[in-house]
This record gives C-alpha cells, sequence and structure tokens, in this order.
C-alpha cells in the first residue's frame, strides 16, 4: 500500500507540475525547476527577462541590461480537476485495480527570484527559490464510497534551481529539491527525499514562430520513509507486531520496514513542440521518458522506465488567471512486473498568479 501511494504522488506531481509550469510560461512569471525530479517550470520567463544582440558579424550574442541582484517575488495556486483511467496505478489484474476515477488537486506555492547576474558576456544566471503546498483529493464524487481516502495526500515542496542561459538558446539548470507526502487524514509522512539534479535544454525556434524543446535531466534522490515504529503510535502495539514478525521467521521489522524506500538514479528525456494559435493560446504537444534504477533500500535492483505522450492546452484570459486542459497517456515498464501499469490522464487547470 505504501508503495502504491508514493507512486500515485510521483505520477501525480509530474504531471501536475508540467501543465501548471506551461501556464506559468505564458505569463513570464518564475517558477520551479522540477523534475522529480522536479520540470523545467524554473526557466520561465528567463529568456524573456533578456536583452540580446549580435555583435559580430559570425552571430555571436552577447547579453545587455541584466537586473543584477533584483528580487522578484510571486505567489501562484491553481486548481485541477482532473479524470484517470487507472487512478491507482497498478496493473490491471491487481486486487486494488480501479476501472477509472477523478482526482482534485489544489496547490499553492511562493516563488522568489533572486536576480539576474551576467557570467562574462554571454552567459545570464537566474536562481529562484520556492515553496509549494499541494492537496490532492481522490475521488472526490465518491464513486467508490470511502476507499479511496487512503490515497488522499499534502506534498510540501522546497526548491532551489540555478539556471545558466547560454548563447544559441542553451539552458543549463542546477537543481535541488526537498519533498515530502504527507497521508493528511492520518497525519502520516509517507516519506522524505532529497533530490539533487542537472538538466540540459534546447530550445529550436522554427520559422513558423514555433519552438521545439528538447531536455535531458539527471537526478539521485535520496528518500527516507517511516519505519514502522513510526507507523504505529502505540508502543505497546508495536511490539506485539515486532515479536510476531521475528517470530515468523520471515523477517524482523526493522528488515521488512527499513527506512530507506527507494533511494534511486534517474534519467530523462522531454521533447514539447510549443505552437502559439493566435495571440494568447498556445498548443504544447510532449513526449517524455525516463528511467529510474533503484540503488538502495527496499527497491534495490531495480528498474522502471516510463514513457507519456500527451498535449496540454493553455489560454491567459486575464495577466493574472489562465486556463488549461490536458490529455496524457502513460505506461510503466519495470523489472519488476508487478508494478507495470497503463494510464490515461486528461483534466482541466485553473491558476491564477501574482508577482510583488
Amino acid at each position: 500500500m505504501r508503495f502504491n501511494i508514493l507512486i500515485y504522488f510521483i505520477v501525480l506531481l509530474c504531471s501536475q507540475i508540467r501543465s501548471f509550469g506551461q501556464d506559468e510560461e505564458l505569463n513570464n512569471t518564475p517558477s520551479l525547476e522540477a523534475n522529480t525530479f522536479l520540470s523545467s517550470e524554473f526557466l520561465a520567463g528567463a529568456l524573456q527577462s533578456t536583452k540580446i544582440e549580435d555583435e559580430d558579424s559570425m552571430g555571436t550574442q552577447r547579453l545587455i541590461d541584466v537586473k543584477n541582484s533584483q528580487l522578484s517575488p510571486s505567489l501562484s495556486a491553481s486548481f485541477g480537476y482532473n479524470y484517470s483511467s487507472n487512478p491507482v496505478k497498478v496493473r490491471a489484474d491487481s486486487p486494488g485495480y480501479l476501472q477509472d476515477g477523478v482526482t482534485a488537486q489544489m496547490n499553492l506555492s511562493f516563488n522568489l527570484g533572486l536576480g539576474e547576474y551576467g557570467i562574462g558576456d554571454e552567459v545570464l544566471a537566474t536562481p529562484s527559490f520556492m515553496l509549494m503546498q499541494m492537496r490532492t483529493y481522490n475521488d472526490p464524487v465518491k464513486d467508490y464510497g470511502n476507499t479511496q481516502n487512503v490515497y488522499d495526500v499534502d506534498v510540501q515542496i522546497v526548491g532551489f534551481s540555478m539556471p545558466f542561459v547560454l548563447p544559441d538558446d542553451f539552458i543549463v539548470t542546477l537543481g535541488h529539491s526537498y519533498v515530502r507526502p504527507i497521508a493528511f487524514r492520518t497525519k502520516n509522512v509517507i516519506s522524505y527525499s532529497n533530490t539533487p539534479s542537472l538538466t540540459l535544454a534546447k530550445n529550436f525556434p522554427l520559422p513558423t514562430g514555433d519552438v521545439v524543446t528538447f531536455t535531458a535531466g539527471i537526478s539521485y534522490s535520496f528518500t527516507e520513509g517511516d519505519t514502522l515504529k513510526e507507523q504505529i503510535s502505540d508502543p505497546v502495539y508495536y511490539d506485539f507486531i515486532a515479536a510476531v514478525m521475528d517470530q515468523s521467521g520471515n523477517g524482523s521489522a526493522s528488515a521488512l520496514y527499513p527506512s530507506n524506500l527507494q533511494d534511486s538514479l534517474t534519467h530523462t528525456l522531454n521533447l514539447v513542440y510549443t505552437k502559439p494559435i493566435g495571440e494568447r493560446l498556445t498548443i504544447s504537444p510532449s513526449v517524455v521518458y525516463s528511467n529510474s534504477m533503484y540503488t538502495s533500500g527496499s527497491f534495490v535492483g531495480r528498474s522502471d522506465q516510463t514513457y507519456s505522450v500527451g498535449t496540454n492546452a493553455a489560454y491567459p484570459i486575464f495577466d493574472w488567471f489562465s486556463v488549461s486542459a490536458s490529455a496524457n497517456h502513460m505506461w510503466k515498464e519495470s523489472s519488476d512486473t508487478s508494478t507495470e501499469f497503463k494510464d490515461f490522464v486528461g483534466g482541466v487547470t485553473f491558476g491564477v498568479n501574482y508577482a510583488f
């Protein structure tokens, strides 16, 4: 059950941050690099805020008018409502499989741009800091009664990113994120993770005004979760359960419920085609591939490959209010075939933001 909750959180976090980040890019507001590894929203507005000009006949681009050390705080909030063909993210033949379901998500984040710093004549660093609180309600229409309450989760995120905007539309980003998912109904912290990351992005502007963006990233997650003793608040009951497990011959409580859940190395490739339609509407089909290799903890030796194909349509109604709709087909393959699944997710997100 713990693993299903964790996998559900990771999938939901990636899709939600990706769709909300595309809304923010239209409004040029700074946000978090997150590719949970958390995505490239940190880079929103970095290129637009940089004035460049050709200095010689070879096309060398140099930065001018850099706003040194200017802080740029902003607040963002969103509400999303999504349909999922596999809300629990398990195999179709698993006992806990649900044919379909809906989720409601609410996000609140504080973003702080820490200024723009020129490095030489051709490199711009734009560090950012972010705090986010996310809450997810599963099956809010109660199609399955209260059985899905166990998957309701709060997620708290602290992130720092250092993008380096390079000539020729290259962007290298160093980032770090701390993530803490909490089963808020039982006040149980599911896990703690620290994830340093490195990404390289390249924009390919087309003559039509469209832009193709390719991103390659690598990250490593250091994850700690509650041990069995931390999950059971009653010490007498824990001693009883631990004694039963020790006597069963199947392993001790500490061995079967390790605190290290899933330290892992993850590689990600992301291709996005951004097409403006009119003055406001933007359509962004994308393809994402990631490979996670677990290096320690209870999943050591396992490798997961995740694929996602989908599209996002974003429309800013006002400078501070936007609407987006997304549809994504996702599937996971794994060396542990019991964890494989397929899922289709589609929904609508409403976002507001305010820059101070």
